[in-house]
């Protein structure tokens, strides 16, 4: 006699299906305020809470993260975040503080749009955080 599971395995490990892809598993986790992570493993984790609307908009904007880590454009270790605009520029490396980074010997929030990083993320995305 088999033995019949009660839930999926994507739903016991929080996988979000629907915006998942074979290279980029989106996970769903009560991330707090904060609406989604790109991270270096390639992975996306989206806020639990948001509606589905929503997540499809926190989808979008860190797939565009994990396509600039992808292309070598922004990568980040437990120190620094690290930005490379173009090939001809130089990487531009930020100290990591609490939520965020220096830019500019300025602390700058990890999301905020006018940070180097987001900026062309939401320039593309057209859809801001609130």
């Amino acid at each position: 006699m088999g033995y019949k599971m009660r839930s999926s395995i994507p739903e016991i490990l929080g996988i979000n299906e629907e915006l998942s892809t074979p290279d980029v598993p989106v996970f769903e986790k009560n991330l707090g305020k904060a609406w989604g992570y790109a991270k270096m493993d390639r992975t996306i984790e989206i806020n639990s809470k948001l509606d589905d609307n929503k997540k499809k908009h926190v989808h979008e904007h860190e797939m565009e993260h994990v396509m600039q880590m992808r292309r070598g454009e922004a990568w980040y270790d437990n120190n620094n975040v690290y930005h490379k605009p173009s090939l001809s520029e130089p990487v531009q490396v930020f100290k990591r503080v609490g939520g965020g980074f220096l830019v500019n010997g300025k602390k700058m929030e990890t999301g905020d749009p006018k940070n180097p990083i987001e900026k062309p993320v939401y320039n593309k995305t057209g859809y801001y955080a609130k």
